[in-house]
């Protein structure tokens, strides 16, 4: 009995030891199976985003694979409250002992938890995924940092010297809103975004003397086009020629000539509050503003040539320093921050100080936005509240949101609490007094299982087609549309605002899309998020994502609910074209509509807050119009208080659309604040509302009702008509 007992003792152990080795081995082909790609995570500006804004993520995948591999890398994140982006680039190609570098754009959430990456091959398998945690309750464990509107975030590109690196810790942004910080996320050109939106979290970008030999074209092409958009750029010029075959050179308004030796007056060193008891000479740049620099300030130092300069480019700003300030003498550097604080200021600035041309005219502005102060010892603690990383406060961007979603979930038929509570009422009336008595009178009251199950079924089937009856529909997509361009430029951008409506629960596709176009979800958002309560995303978007271009593919929408979308790109060109002249005290007005849809309404806006009414313009025709200016309030009239009624749930949205919350929404902000300056320089805004434009994408393989409010403007430049002598 012993031998046998020690038998089976033996089996069990070769048993144990069986499942042990195959545990072992499988273990180790997991963990083979993990080695077999390094993959290296990098998000935001040196790790600052803003939240639900898109934001630059860089992937860098090597290898032990001894063979090409093809495939997908899939990127997956919550955006926003309601939404998580899932992109997808699907040209993956990784070459042995070659690390591939992934350049991707999306949004996160403020306090996004986590972003989960995925590798799969080209038969769709998946190979390789992970979850990096983005979020912590403790700060230091945390791979992000959330920029609130009230901050300042800058992102810098070359060498941090003369005391830039320190700018963060030794200035402060000052706003409406309050204090706030300044941020300076650094980055190596190499990681420089490939698509304008990666700079989109930035209030400016910085490309200090950068070897430009180390960037790849289409990242300076997104560079102009995000300056094109509204950004600002400071291009400091050192030891590293900018040629003239850049994409930034030729964007840029100032013709860049030849270096020579350059000696810096005490009164400019003043200016930019430097040392200035004796001149500073420096190798600087010889730059000259060239015939588009309409609004420009330069600091000259000779009848032709200036030190620094700084203009509008498209809906953006350019400011070039034409010298390294880091060659100047040592004595400079304690003034380093006061110097940066000064130039930085000067870009950012919103109120009106600036010549027109050179006729020297100078206009008041009608808003301001952020400034950038000095704020002193570095070394001295804080004043933010560290507890602001822990809440979130919705900007002015996203908050217009709420009110243009007001009228894209018009499409959803509201259901009275009342219907529900009728419906519950004659349920429990059946399955109570009607039943019992039915049955009792039959003599069946055992049989009220089956009654019962009948009652709940009968009243599930009939909800169901009553709510549809009550609230569904016809499939309707709705879109608010914006396109805004800049006279005689090729500075035309377009914004859409989408709604679509489901009627029953599907995998929607768009068609019609181009590849230049970037698409999102956008939500309604609170007007205050904390960390310990923020939603939980419940829908997916599906996205592919190239150079250029991030195009939906799979939206899938539950029953009788609305799925929101952002589209931002640029456009080839305006419905319309337009000219405006001064003749005397008349404004002479000629518009020209290209477009197969009439023009509803026509208006101009002027400087000093005076515009004129034109009326409609029908499809195809060009008219000229001759009316007197007379008072018309054009942003300061935009209640911007109201839209943070909208985000806390405080008013309803009541009567028509209005325009003004698509201009300050997210997409059209930054365009908006730039004409609002072009206005206060002396330019005209001639804005055109069409009636019902045809939409340029569909819903594919459905067909459904559209509402579309297309809203386009223009920035034009006046010219004063004057009679010549001997005319009549």
């Amino acid at each position: 009995m012993n031998s046998n007992l020690t038998k089976r003792g033996l089996q069990m152990l070769r048993v144990l030891l069986f499942f042990g080795v195959a545990l072992s081995i499988a273990a180790v082909g997991s963990a083979s199976d993990d080695e077999i790609f390094n993959v290296d995570f990098f998000c935001g500006w040196g790790g600052y985003y803003r939240p639900m804004e898109w934001t630059p993520v860089e992937i860098g995948v090597s290898s032990v694979l001894t063979e090409p591999f093809g495939g997908s890398v899939t990127l997956a994140a919550q955006q926003d409250g309601l939404n998580t982006m899932n992109v997808t680039y699907d040209e993956f190609v990784l070459t042995p002992d070659m690390p591939r570098h992934l350049p991707l754009v999306t949004k996160l959430a403020f306090a996004a938890d986590k972003c989960t990456v995925t590798i799969r091959d080209d038969r769709g398998r998946r190979q390789w995924e992970r979850e990096f945690n983005l979020w912590d309750y403790s700060m230091k464990n945390r791979l992000l940092t959330s920029v609130a509107e009230n901050d300042l975030l800058i992102g810098l590109v070359g060498r941090g010297r003369f005391g830039l690196l320190r700018l963060a810790s030794q200035s402060v942004c000052r706003s409406a809103r309050g204090d706030g910080k300044v941020y300076l996320g650094h980055k190596l050109p190499r990681m420089v975004p490939w698509d304008w939106t990666g700079f989109v979290p930035l209030d400016l970008l910085i490309l200090y003397d950068p070897d430009w030999s180390l960037f790849q074209e289409q990242q300076l092409k997104a560079i102009v086009e995000w300056v094109s958009n509204g950004g600002r750029l400071l291009l400091v010029l050192g030891s590293h020629p900018l040629s003239g075959n850049n994409p930034i050179a030729r964007f840029l308004p100032f013709e860049v000539q030849d270096v020579k030796q350059t000696v810096i007056s005490q009164g400019i060193l003043q200016q930019w509050e430097l040392a200035h008891d004796e001149p500073e000479t420096v190798s600087a740049w010889s730059l000259v503003p060239g015939p588009e620099a309409r609004y420009y300030e330069a600091s000259t130092y000779d009848i032709d040539d200036c030190l620094f300069a700084n203009a509008y480019a498209g809906f953006g700003r350019v400011s070039v320093l034409a010298f390294d300030p880091s060659t100047m003498s040592d004595r400079q550097m304690a003034h380093s921050a006061r110097f940066w604080v000064s130039r930085i200021d000067t870009i950012l600035e919103q109120e009106a100080a600036m010549s027109y041309g050179n006729r020297g005219r100078r206009y008041p502005s009608n808003r301001m936005a952020r400034t950038i102060e000095y704020s002193g010892d570095p070394d001295k603690p804080s004043r933010n509240d560290p507890r602001s990383q822990n809440r979130f406060d919705v900007g002015q961007a996203q908050g217009a949101n709420n009110a243009v979603m007001e009228f894209l979930y018009q499409g959803i038929r509201p259901l009275s609490i009342w219907w529900v509570i009728l419906l519950l009422g004659i349920l429990a009336v059946l399955l109570g007094p009607v039943d019992y008595k039915l049955l009792k009178r039959k003599g069946r009251l055992p049989l009220t299982w089956v009654t019962c199950t009948f009652w709940i079924a009968l009243f599930t089937v009939g909800a169901y087609y009553g709510v549809q009856a009550l609230r569904g529909g016809d499939m309707e997509l709705r879109v608010v549309s914006v396109i805004d361009g800049i006279e005689d430029g090729d500075h035309a951008w377009s914004t859409n605002y989408c709604g679509l409506f489901a009627p029953y629960s599907d995998d929607y596709r768009l068609s019609g899309l181009q590849e230049n176009q970037w698409w999102s979800g956008i939500a309604p958002t609170q007007e205050s998020i904390y960390q310990y309560n923020r939603e939980v995303a419940g829908r997916r978007i599906y996205c592919f994502q190239h150079d250029g271009g991030n195009i939906p593919y799979s939206l899938p929408i539950n029953i009788w609910t609305i799925q929101c979308l952002l589209n931002e790109s640029p456009a080839e060109k305006l419905p319309f074209d337009a000219d405006v002249n001064y003749d005397g005290d008349e404004v002479v007005v000629s518009i020209a509509n290209h477009s197969e849809s009439a023009i509803e309404n026509a208006y101009v806006f002027l400087e000093s807050n005076r515009g004129v009414n034109l009326g409609p313009v029908p499809a195809g025709a060009e008219l000229e119009f001759r009316k007197q200016s007379r008072p018309m309030r054009i942003w300061d009239s935009y209640d911007q208080g109201r839209y943070r009624n909208f985000s806390s749930g405080r008013q309803r949205y009541v009567g028509n659309f209005r325009n003004n919350d698509a201009f300050f929404a997210q997409g059209c902000l930054q365009r908006t604040r730039a004409m609002s300056d072009y206005l206060a320089r002396g330019a005209a805004l001639v804005c055109a509302e069409y009636d019902q434009a045809p939409v340029s994408f569909t819903v594919e393989g459905h067909s459904c009702s559209q509402n579309h409010v297309q809203l386009a403007r223009l920035v034009v430049f006046p010219k004063e008509q004057r009679e010549e002598a001997g005319n009549d």
